[in-house]
């Protein structure tokens, strides 16, 4: 007996759900979309040229602070099935796709000095198959795979790496502007100083405290404004894109109208 009204109750609970979700629509020009990032799905960590970056560096290393001791080193073999891949995102019927360049795989040891053609031809396969199939691609410049030879010299406390940031933008826009008209400069660059430079759980691992992610906070807002005027001064008349940048934060509710309690949710939203 408890089981069949169980069973008729969800069967209630489905249809009427199922009623009420199908009265509603997405308004006209809703846009559906997908995103990835270069280290999650490309694999081919060291082939055709890529060099080395720092979570292939940091997984390889220290394997024991990695669940189960995964690596990106395969994932999900985007760099061999991307065609497969953009047929299951015309399957989906998305209108965009959001992906990263990896700037190791561009620039083997992040500068400019060496340009990997391999790499560039790549990408600009992948952004022009994309627009062939009607996905507009949205393209983020960085999310948290610098080149291991930059880490070297300091990494993001180092203010020199705005300058090969920099650098490397300006290739990006100059190879690719013709298919990609929405560019993001850093992903979630808290992320990265928070956890990577002051937490110690995400590469490079380390605990530098409130020095460490200040300078390393004030290092990639330097480096975004440095690719945001050169696509601005350089490219934007030309290829008509639009550049940002994509942050996170965290959000907190005061827990009743005191003056204290409102001050420290504003206080968490602004350094949590």
């Amino acid at each position: 007996m408890y089981s069949t009204t169980l069973l008729t109750t969800f069967a209630l609970s489905y249809v009427l759900a199922k009623s009420d979700l199908s009265n509603r629509r997405f308004p006209d020009g809703f846009k559906f979309g997908a995103a990835t990032a270069s280290y999650q799905i490309e694999g081919a960590w060291n082939i055709d040229g890529k060099g080395v970056q720092l979570w292939d560096w940091y997984t390889h290393t220290y394997p024991d602070r990695i669940d189960e001791q995964d690596t990106g080193d395969v994932a999900c073999d985007s760099y061999h099935k991307w065609r497969e891949d953009i047929d299951l995102l015309k399957a989906l019927g998305v209108n965009h796709y959001r992906l990263s360049i990896s700037w190791s795989r561009i620039l083997p040891n992040g500068t400019v000095n060496n340009i990997n053609p391999t790499g560039i031809e790549y990408y600009k396969n992948i952004f022009k198959t994309l627009r062939e199939n009607d996905i507009e691609p949205l393209v983020t410049l960085y999310h948290w795979d610098l080149p291991i030879t930059l880490h070297e010299i300091g990494g993001w406390t180092n203010p020199l790496i705005a300058e090969y940031f920099a650098e490397y933008a300006r290739i990006c826009f100059r190879e690719f502007g013709e298919y990609v008209k929405t560019w993001i400069t850093i992903n979630e660059p808290q992320s990265t100083c928070s956890g990577g430079y002051t937490a110690g759980a995400k590469a490079p691992g380390y605990t530098l405290e409130a020095e460490g992610l200040y300078l390393c906070a004030y290092v990639h807002m330097l480096a975004h404004a440095k690719a945001y005027h050169i696509y601005d001064e350089e490219f934007r008349d030309s290829q008509n894109g639009r550049i940002s940048i994509v942050l996170d934060s965290a959000w907190s509710e005061p827990a009743s109208n005191s003056t204290i309690d409102i001050e420290a949710a504003q206080t968490n939203i602004e350094f949590g």
